[in-house]
């Protein structure tokens, strides 16, 4: 997807005056340049790469920006696997043409009839029957600002778990998330491991669970039976330790013991301290 898409692109009232993205206009460009690469299907597959060159912006800006999206109910995000495997192969994000989440100024809005549905040759067309079965049930599946994708589930157990979600946490779990899908295909359980890691040490912060994560991947631990392997080799590497240590108790250091005493009598000497 190099090319730039010749179709018109849309950006809706409620993106272009909602009071929270007011400091976020490349969002607003953003979500408009989705709508434009959803003309064909009602959702765009464009990656954060694809983006990233577009806009000349690193790939954590895209990611912050798209997340904020989602967060604000603007777009839908889904991840498409593999037939039998956990390996993604495609992200799919549909525009929102009325937000999901409360609006400032209008509350919640339950009548959302679906993402962007369009025509090729016609623009915008909310009645393409190709797209309105899958668009319906995408929505009706919808339980969070992601429904039922990895990341929904990241979001729900950090918020189950540890706390609710500030707009920056949004966009940290999701760059997080970014970045551990180009070289894992367990992202989500390699995440969720690391939070309940941090939780067990009784630390409720990103920081710390990032930190996890950076050790792994220095250590290319990148899935859960890399995560088992090393952890099974900690505890041989502790136990032969242990065992060390108590063998070296168990004899006196030559050079502290006293050669007058009989060797009954060092020992005794040894164990009563």
């Amino acid at each position: 997807m190099e090319e730039k898409p010749s179709y018109y692109s849309i950006l809706t009232a409620d993106v272009r005056y909602d009071e929270r993205l007011k400091k976020y206009a490349d969002c607003k460009v953003l979500f408009s340049e989705i709508t434009a690469l959803s003309n064909k299907y009602g959702y765009c597959t464009a990656s954060n790469g694809y983006f990233a060159r577009l806009y000349d912006r690193p790939k954590q800006t895209i990611s912050r920006w798209i997340s904020l999206l989602i967060k604000l109910g603007y777009l839908k995000s889904e991840m498409i696997y593999k037939e039998n495997s956990k390996e993604i192969q495609e992200r799919r994000l549909y525009p929102i043409t009325t937000p999901i989440n409360a609006n400032n100024n209008r509350g919640i809005n339950t009548s959302v009839k679906g993402a962007i549905n369009t025509d090729v040759n016609r623009g915008i067309n909310t009645s393409v029957k190709d797209n309105i079965t899958s668009i319906n049930t995408i929505n009706n599946n919808i339980t969070t600002t992601t429904g039922t994708t990895e990341i929904g589930s990241i979001y729900e157990f950090w918020e189950s778990n540890v706390g609710s979600l500030s707009p920056y946490m949004y966009e940290e779990i999701q760059a997080i998330y970014d970045d551990w899908k180009e070289v894992s295909k367990q992202p989500k359980e390699m995440i969720l491991e690391s939070i309940k890691m941090a939780l067990d040490k009784g630390v409720r912060n990103i920081s710390y669970v990032k930190s996890i994560l950076k050790r792994w991947y220095d250590n290319r631990i990148y899935n859960i039976e890399d995560l088992k392997a090393d952890q099974e080799r900690f505890e041989k590497n502790k136990e032969r330790k242990s065992k060390r240590n108590k063998k070296k108790s168990m004899f006196i250091d030559a050079r502290t013991q006293d050669h007058s005493k009989s060797d009954e009598e060092a020992w005794e000497a040894f164990w009563n301290g």
